[in-house]
């Protein structure tokens, strides 16, 4: 569905409205370790436009081990806890997996596909919940290898039913899943048919009490977006609106509405413009990233305005040669910013709503977000 069509669609509905008044509509968002001081406070003052909370608290180890990265018993966690258990604010934290060597990635399959060890994890993770008497737990295991699958899926299972002894909840975070013919827009159907994936999701959409789709981190997963769009300008996106559409109608081929939340970002990135000469694409090299409050700072210094992409986020040019960035004058390089802003995650909320999902989750508060971000949660 095309952005116009969308908009459309939200717009003949007052009717809309009405409908999903009566559907519960979570708005969770994920609370960075790193950045612990200021989300917890940013988000305590926004406590009424909630309905989840995720610390992002514990790390998986390569021996198995849950690391408390948080420190979730130290201040600020204990007071912000009870404070959002007083409006019936969830508490479900993060435990986080992101193995990058091909040592890493190995121990966590042998962790989950050897049954003593999988089985001691998953007593480990209710033993957590229970200590803190936590609502439930995200379970946000990526970058694994596709072998791991059949027993990815195994350790949700035994994981839910165990939690749901306890009357706790299973929440599953997923890398989001760029339909093939998109992804790899010119490769044969014969490839695209042995594409394999390390998320089952039919299993973990009846697995888990909710699953929480990243919808961001897009850039260039996306072939077929990217040749759209090539006469438009510069592509770089976070999370292209009709990209989110099409990721979403895709998970909900094997995942219920009502279970899946569409996850939205406060963030962009910076990069390095290498312009295309003769017969080359554009290329952007990665400087870092770059929160609303950074890119909102930037764009005021240079005395610019951002505009509204194709992707419908916020970007901005500018080159090394005004002086900035401490480059010396005449030293030209071009730069792009690209991020996330209110307006985008508004987009995000009427699509999830469109479709009738159980609601957004936001990546991540850490106090550089688009402050308009709570009026629109509301």
């Amino acid at each position: 569905m095309k952005r116009y069509a969308l908009y459309f669609l939200i717009a003949v509905g007052g009717l809309l409205g009405e409908v999903h008044a009566a559907t519960a509509f979570d708005k969770a968002i994920w609370i960075p370790y790193w950045r612990k001081t200021e989300g917890a406070s940013t988000t305590l003052a926004h406590l009424d436009s909630i309905t989840q909370i995720s610390p992002f608290a514990f790390e998986l180890q390569s021996d198995g081990t849950i690391k408390n990265a948080l420190k979730i018993e130290e201040e600020p966690w204990p007071f912000l806890i009870q404070e959002a258990r007083k409006k019936n604010i969830k508490i479900y934290p993060s435990i986080l997996s992101y193995p990058q060597t091909a040592k890493e990635k190995n121990a966590v399959y042998l962790l989950l596909a050897q049954k003593k060890k999988r089985d001691a994890h998953i007593k480990d993770i209710v033993a957590l919940v229970r200590k803190y008497n936590f609502d439930g737990i995200d379970i946000d295991y990526e970058n694994k290898v596709a072998e791991i699958k059949p027993y990815f899926s195994v350790f949700l299972r035994d994981l839910s039913v165990a939690l749901h002894k306890d009357k706790k909840k299973l929440i599953c975070t997923v890398e989001a899943r760029t339909p093939p013919e998109s992804k790899y827009a010119t490769t044969s159907k014969a490839i695209l048919s042995r594409v394999e994936y390390s998320n089952d999701y039919k299993i973990i959409g009846s697995a888990c009490d909710q699953i929480r789709l990243m919808a961001y981190d897009q850039a260039d997963d996306d072939a077929q977006l990217m040749f759209e769009r090539r006469d438009v300008g510069l592509y770089r996106p976070v999370a292209d609106i009709d990209w989110v559409e099409k990721i979403a109608t895709l998970a909900l081929r094997d995942i219920p509405a009502k279970k899946l939340i569409l996850g939205v970002a406060t963030y962009g990135n910076k990069y390095q413009i290498i312009p295309a000469i003769g017969t080359t694409t554009t290329k952007y090299i990665r400087i870092g990233s770059m929160n609303f409050n950074y890119a909102d700072a930037l764009v005021k210094s240079l005395q610019m305005i951002p505009t509204r992409n194709s992707a419908g986020e916020a970007s901005f040019t500018y080159a090394t040669s005004t002086g900035v960035d401490n480059q010396p004058l005449g030293s030209y390089r071009q730069y792009l910013v690209w991020y996330s802003d209110s307006v985008a995650i508004a987009d995000k909320i009427r699509l999830a709503k469109l479709y009738k999902l159980g609601g957004v989750s936001v990546f991540k508060i850490d106090g550089g977000n688009d402050p308009l971000i709570w009026d629109i949660l509301k």
